[in-house]
């Protein structure tokens, strides 16, 4: 069941964790700078900050000098681990119903998982994202959810398959090949979501876990937590640093617009942002620093493509801007 606002079952990290360990890496690199310990390790059911796990993910990348740690990991687990939204997603008959099933209940193990199925019936689409500040770079933990993903798809389905599209909303400019081979397809990175495209005969595949007594008794146990979760609030600040983004490149962003976009006034968002600790446009600065830097190490964007992303009117604003932050241009960071 679920814990407190903001967290989520933090099965994967326990997965990725004992990898890692299992590879010859020590406990105390491991978990240096994070918020686990080796008690993650051997708990049947952990629930930390989703950003800690995601986090943990980057401190893996780092640690082992691999940047495909997150696919090559999750190519080779299932999700089985994750409970509930799992099992019921596999005593469905089909692959459809696996999807429409694990995204319905995902809130069970993950309030700040949202999955978006409304495309999925007529186009073979599902796309997510998570509630969690943009400025978090999220790669590895995305791609090793994928991958986990489809592998237990795979394994469980009754023939060959793979996605026509995977969408991804980081960026990546090296070592594509090995993720486009495992997904058997092309792999977009900077999309508006992440997501998959399923063909419509892909989806009507049966599952060999299909259990129609099991589905049953699952979906009462599915529905009855999901009545018991309250939305969970997942702070104003992660609501603003979302608001801001997708606002980001579509013209001006300012406090009027993402007040509005939150149901407020922007006399009301300033005075419950200031009692955060924080302003507007500071939260509006740090986001633009935090997503340049992503852009510039991850992407093959020209400059002038990042300045009109971040919101830019022009390159030398933008320029402008990176020296502050930073001390350096944006082509100089690019090189080093």
């Amino acid at each position: 069941m679920a814990g407190p606002a903001g967290h989520h079952s933090a099965v994967l990290a326990s997965l990725l964790a004992n990898q890692l360990v299992e590879s010859g890496y020590t406990v105390e690199d491991i978990f240096r700078g994070t918020v686990f310990d080796a008690a993650i390790l051997t708990e049947k059911a952990p629930w930390y900050p989703l950003a800690e796990t995601v986090s943990l993910f980057e401190r893996a990348a780092q640690l082992t000098n691999n940047e495909n740690i997150g696919l090559q990991i999750g190519r080779e687990q299932d999700i089985r681990r994750v409970g509930l939204i799992c099992y019921v997603g596999l005593a469905a008959p089909t692959v459809g119903g696996f999807l429409a099933n694990f995204a319905r209940y995902s809130r069970v193990a993950s309030p700040v998982l949202e999955i978006d199925t409304s495309r999925l019936l007529d186009h073979g689409v599902i796309n997510w994202e998570y509630a969690i500040s943009p400025s978090l770079k999220r790669r590895q933990y995305v791609e090793f959810s994928a991958a986990s993903f489809l592998n237990t798809v795979r394994q469980f389905t009754d023939g060959p398959v793979s996605p026509c599209l995977v969408q991804f909303q980081h960026h990546r400019r090296n070592q594509v090949e090995e993720i486009e081979e495992f997904f058997g397809c092309k792999v977009e990175f900077g999309a508006a979501t992440n997501g998959f495209k399923f063909a419509a005969n892909d989806l009507d595949l049966p599952l060999t876990s299909a259990d129609e007594q099991l589905l049953t008794v699952l979906q009462g146990y599915g529905d009855q937590a999901l009545a018991e979760l309250a939305r969970e609030d997942q702070g104003l600040v992660i609501e603003v640093e979302r608001a801001i983004a997708e606002q980001l490149g579509a013209g001006p962003v300012t406090m009027e617009t993402v007040a509005s976009k939150l149901g407020m006034s922007p006399r009301t968002l300033s005075r419950k942002l200031s009692a955060e600790g924080t302003s507007f446009f500071q939260l509006l600065e740090n986001l633009r620093k935090s997503l340049s830097k992503s852009y510039l190490r991850d992407s093959n964007l020209v400059l002038a493509e990042i300045a009109f992303l971040l919101g830019y009117s022009g390159l030398g604003s933008f320029n402008d801007a990176f020296k502050r932050w930073t001390g350096h241009s944006p082509g100089r960071f690019r090189t080093v």
